[in-house]
């Protein structure tokens, strides 16, 4: 078997794994295939976020490396006791944004930098915070395909034809999958709203 062959056979065992067997395989073995495939799954998500949090292309970029950068190195600190690897990730990504918008307030500003803008209806506030955090913890909780179109419609602002085209998906199996995400997103944010 070529190299070539092996590499397909495998990507499609990480690409089934759970979020948390990939964070095993790299914290033991180094694995970076288990890297890539989390990566695949929520560099977009991370992404999104630190565009919306920092509003600069760049910045989000940076954002993007930085916090995969740090899933690679403390691969082994993740507890799954303690969080989902969506919560996870997204308080590394949270706390890297601040220190990204912190280093750049300290440098002098250009008239073209925007200050830091957080989620509608997030303010900016703790609770604002928390409850992005409940949202990434819900999404956590859907198949791939669902996470997908409402990463793509929601976090990257695309609209369903756009997201067809993107994912090769057909328009009416979008539609249907975004249908059924937000409803399974529904029933999962239900409790935690009654919560408070």
């Amino acid at each position: 078997m070529d190299e070539r062959e092996g590499e397909r056979q495998s990507r499609p065992i990480a690409n089934a794994a759970s979020d948390e067997a990939l964070a095993r395989r790299m914290a033991s073995a180094g694995d970076d295939e288990a890297l890539s495939a989390l990566y695949d799954r929520y560099a977009g998500m991370v992404y999104a976020m630190g565009l919306r949090l920092l509003g600069d292309r760049s910045l989000a970029e940076d954002l993007v490396q930085d916090v995969f950068f740090s899933v690679w190195r403390k691969a082994a600190t993740f507890d799954p006791g303690k969080a989902s690897f969506t919560t996870w990730v997204y308080q590394m990504a949270r706390n890297r944004a601040t220190d990204l918008d912190r280093r750049r307030r300290a440098r002098p500003r250009t008239a073209r930098e925007e200050p830091l803008a957080f989620l509608p209806g997030g303010g900016g506030t703790t609770e604002g915070v928390a409850q992005q955090l409940d949202v990434a913890e819900a999404l956590s909780g859907l198949s791939p395909g669902h996470q997908e179109v409402l990463v793509l419609a929601y976090f990257e602002g695309l609209t369903q034809k756009e997201i067809a085209l993107a994912t090769g998906t057909p328009l009416g199996t979008v539609k249907t999958r975004t249908t059924a995400a937000l409803r399974a997103l529904s029933g999962i944010m239900s409790p935690k709203r009654g919560d408070g």
